[in-house]
């Protein structure tokens, strides 16, 4: 029986039209034959790759599609077989020969075996012959177009309802990051950019629902697909490219936890290192730790400066264990930002090295006031990139820090004068006043004034000699230089009302010609009131 078996087998290959013919004797081809493909319908049976009985794969694949039509075409269905033979394996339909496989069919660069191949190829053409029947029964394909109609509806109301999802999250979403920005806001946290944030949020929200409206029509219409019998296959490899493409995330995952727990813990021990640096820093600046007030002035920006540092060095650390890291995709985008930003950050960097300077430097503080060129005002925000200054018009401006670090700058706050910074103002006055009177006018408006010291007290500097008058500068210690504006309004109001009262004219007088008389001021009038003399 089995003799018989091998001798039926070996007829059947045989019967098949050969190719070609070799002569004895003569040298095979080096080049390997193309593999060819057994199909039923759309889908693929069997991938033949040898040369048997002298037919190439391409005549092997075409006979075997030929017997499988025949098969289809008279309706002769039976169970599919695979038998063992001396040669390989032998695809039988019923009691009908379909094609045989030899050992060179198999690929073993894929780790494949004839047996395997065999079982795949039963499996395939088992499936591949009850789509055919399928194909000819109105009541399966009925029964298809019904599922299909379901899952098409069933897919519109899950797309309707991430689309309801996604307006709700927005809205829920937006509420929630203005209200974290107005209590960072409130608790002094510095500017929060509440626009960007929301942004970035809203567009959060509509990425991760495109997703998932991307998930559900891909599983739509991968089940669509599989309804039916012309359209099967095409579904079985979306479902598996989907299927291999989580197994390959999963297992990619797997094999990134270790490094992914070192990045955690290089994050969670630099998160411990920033919060016990601000904690060391914040002492200093609430004067529970005792430090020499030049450190004391910078413990805020050098708390700032000491998290960034140990932020950059946890990712430089960190960098080597991210996932892809070490990627050619993964470097090629390195080397783009690092030239982007080496590019465009030249400005940001001198602004603040220029911030830095500045805050080491000490020449100004919060609260103090100073004139920068052109600039007169209060400091407000002491930035990196900006120093922010509120003038006494309620005007912010906003001056980069390079821009402060260039120009000349003026801090009437401080003064090491234990009377404190001095406020000055000049009046020119004509040759025929007595310089004793209107050094006296000065300084009793100076003694009217409110906001200027007593002690020590106004003096008055005869600046220059000028050809038609004399310029005379009053200064005076001021109590708070914040007041500087109002403080000199009021000092220039009274220093007017002081010489009228006495008669003196605040004029520079300028001639075309000799006056008639000389201006000059009689002795009798020297010590005119409020003048006084001097004891001997």
């Amino acid at each position: 029986m089995r003799r018989a078996s091998a001798a039926a087998v070996l007829a059947f290959l045989l019967s098949f039209p050969a190719s070609g013919s070799r002569a004895a004797g003569a040298t095979p081809e080096p080049a390997p034959p193309e593999p060819s493909q057994v199909t039923v319908g759309p889908r693929v049976i069997a991938t033949l790759r040898a040369e048997l009985f002298g037919k190439t794969p391409a005549s092997r694949a075409h006979e075997a599609t030929r017997n499988l039509d025949e098969i289809v075409r008279e309706k002769a269905w039976g169970a599919v077989q695979v038998r063992t033979e001396p040669i390989g394996r032998i695809v039988f339909v019923g009691s009908r020969m379909v094609f045989g496989l030899a050992p060179g069919d198999v690929d073993p660069e894929g780790g494949e075996t004839l047996d395997t191949v065999a079982a795949a190829v039963s499996k395939s053409l088992a499936q591949g012959l009850a789509e055919m029947r399928e194909r000819r029964s109105g009541k399966d394909l009925l029964f298809a177009v019904l599922w299909s109609l379901v899952a098409t509806a069933l897919f519109v109301l899950l797309a309707g309802s991430l689309r309801r999802l996604r307006q709700f999250l927005e809205r829920r979403f937006v509420i929630l990051t203005q209200r974290i920005a107005a209590r960072l806001e409130a608790g002094g946290k510095g500017f929060v950019p509440l626009l960007w944030m929301t942004k970035a949020v809203t567009w959060a929200v509509r990425i991760a629902i495109a997703l998932g409206h991307f998930f559900v029509a891909y599983l739509w219409l991968t089940y669509v697909l599989r309804r039916f019998p012309w359209t099967r296959a095409w579904g079985e490899e979306l479902g598996q490219f989907l299927s291999s493409t989580a197994r390959a995330f999963g297992a990619g995952a797997l094999r990134q936890l270790p490094d992914l727990a070192i990045v955690v813990f290089i994050a969670l021990l630099t998160r411990l290192l920033v919060k016990l640096s601000n904690a060391f820093f914040e002492s200093i600046e609430a004067g529970r730790l005792k430090v020499p007030e030049a450190l004391s002035e910078t413990a805020k920006p050098t708390r700032r400066l000491a998290a960034g540092v140990l932020w950059i060095f946890a990712l430089i650390m960190a960098f080597p264990y991210l996932p892809g890291s070490g990627t050619e995709a993964f470097k090629g985008v390195s080397v783009v930002l690092g030239v982007m930003i080496s590019l465009g950050s030249t400005t940001i960097v001198g602004q603040v090295f220029s911030g830095f300077m500045l805050l080491y430097a000490r020449v100004f503080k919060i609260g103090d006031f100073v004139r920068i060129g052109d600039v007169e005002g209060t400091v407000e925000v002491q930035g990196l990139f900006a120093t922010k200054i509120k003038t006494p018009w309620n005007d912010e401006m906003s001056i980069p820090n390079a821009v402060v670090a260039s120009s000349t700058l003026r801090n009437y706050s401080r003064s090491k004068d234990p009377g404190g910074p001095l406020l000055a103002t000049r009046v020119t006055i004509g040759y025929d006043a007595s310089w004793r009177q209107v050094e006296a006018l000065l300084l009793l408006a100076a003694d009217r004034t409110q906001g200027l010291r007593k002690d020590p007290a106004p003096f008055v500097r005869h600046w220059s000699l000028q050809d038609f008058y004399v310029e005379y500068e009053l200064n005076a210690h001021i109590e708070r230089p914040v007041e500087r504006i109002a403080v000199l309004t009021a000092l220039h109001a009274n220093i007017q009302d002081s010489f009228n009262e006495h008669g003196v004219q605040i004029m520079s007088p300028h001639y075309l010609g000799d006056p008639e008389s000389a201006k000059v001021v009689p002795p009798a009038k020297w010590y005119a009131a409020p003048a006084r003399r001097k004891a001997d």
